[in-house]
């Protein structure tokens, strides 16, 4: 069965995000490579054909196969978020961060020059809060970990919650992702009601949501009525700043070419053939929402980033020891 398993962010510095990720909140390097070449713009449908050139970088968290992977494209150059962008507006538009020591992450984030968008508010026992990181323009949600919010994991760190998309279409999207991956719908408020709305920014937005268990983390996925969402604008790229897309991770081969054949039925075409032995190819869901189907056998791990550096005590997180 697949699930979700990684959060894709543009960021327009890199180092920067790597280290409010290590220093704010506790996440582990896995590594990182440049890419580049046709095969790259083919993956992320870029124009920029043999000269794409992209570098990209891996975090980790407690959960053994859950990751945030880094981009920053140089060859076609980032572009930034538009002005005006709004969390209703279609596409991916936020991801949330389940963390032990909530009072401390707040302490290190504002230490960090990072501010939230409102006062903390607590959601049956658990406090939250948003922000809008800075270097990738993109809306993270902290979240309490407590005996309901709770996350099991394989080593010390934060825990990716969930990611969140706002589409044109619910019930397109739901047909999509209850075919394509398999995941189960679950309850509509199991992660959040209409008033939390406001933790970022959208107070009084009237929406219809559902939610599906995605393996380990869950995906929101939401309609607006108001405030009325825009359409990325003519052009818009995977490599412009903000949240790219997520991954649906896959160990065994059968199971992501049974998720393919489902999503030919449905008319989603692929951006790369069907990988022999690991790697991945991108779809387009509704509303040209970008998904990665990711072939990551177990002893494959360290070659996609599952797996963390071993580092150097706080301070100097990329050095070997």
């Amino acid at each position: 069965m697949a699930g979700l398993v990684q959060v894709a962010v543009c960021t327009a510095n890199m180092p920067r995000t790597i280290r409010t990720l290590v220093e704010v909140f506790g996440f582990t390097s896995a590594g990182g490579r440049p890419r580049w070449g046709e095969f790259a713009a083919r993956l992320q449908q870029l124009p920029s054909g043999d000269d794409t050139a992209v570098m990209l970088w891996w975090m980790l968290g407690r959960q053994e196969f859950a990751q945030i992977e880094l981009f920053h494209h140089y060859n076609p150059p980032q572009r930034p978020r538009p002005a005006g962008w709004r969390p209703s507006d279609l596409g991916w538009v936020r991801y949330g961060i389940t963390v032990s020591d909530f009072d401390a992450v707040l302490e290190r984030l504002s230490a960090a020059g990072e501010s939230t968008l409102t006062d903390p508010v607590t959601v049956d026992g658990a406090r939250r809060v948003c922000f809008r990181e800075s270097t990738s323009d993109v809306i993270v949600e902290i979240i309490e970990e407590t005996g309901e919010t709770a996350v099991p994991g394989v080593r010390p760190g934060p825990a990716l919650t969930y990611a969140a998309a706002s589409v044109s279409d619910l019930e397109l999207a739901r047909r999509q992702i209850r075919e394509v991956f398999g995941f189960a719908e679950i309850a509509s408020d199991a992660l959040h009601r209409p008033e939390h709305e406001a933790l970022w920014g959208l107070e009084g937005a009237r929406r219809t949501c559902a939610v599906f268990q995605a393996g380990e983390m869950l995906l929101e996925v939401m309609e607006y009525e108001t405030p009325e969402p825009k359409a990325p604008a003519p052009g818009a790229l995977l490599s412009d700043q903000g949240f790219m897309n997520v991954a649906m991770g896959y160990r065994d081969r059968d199971e992501l070419l049974r998720a393919r054949d489902a999503s030919e039925r449905l008319g989603i075409r692929s951006t790369a053939g069907m990988p022999a032995v690991s790697g991945g190819f991108y779809l387009r869901l509704v509303d040209n929402l970008s998904v990665e189907m990711l072939l990551a056998p177990e002893e494959f791990a360290s070659s996609f980033g599952f797996e963390p550096q071993e580092i150097a005590p706080p301070g100097n997180p990329f050095a070997r020891k």
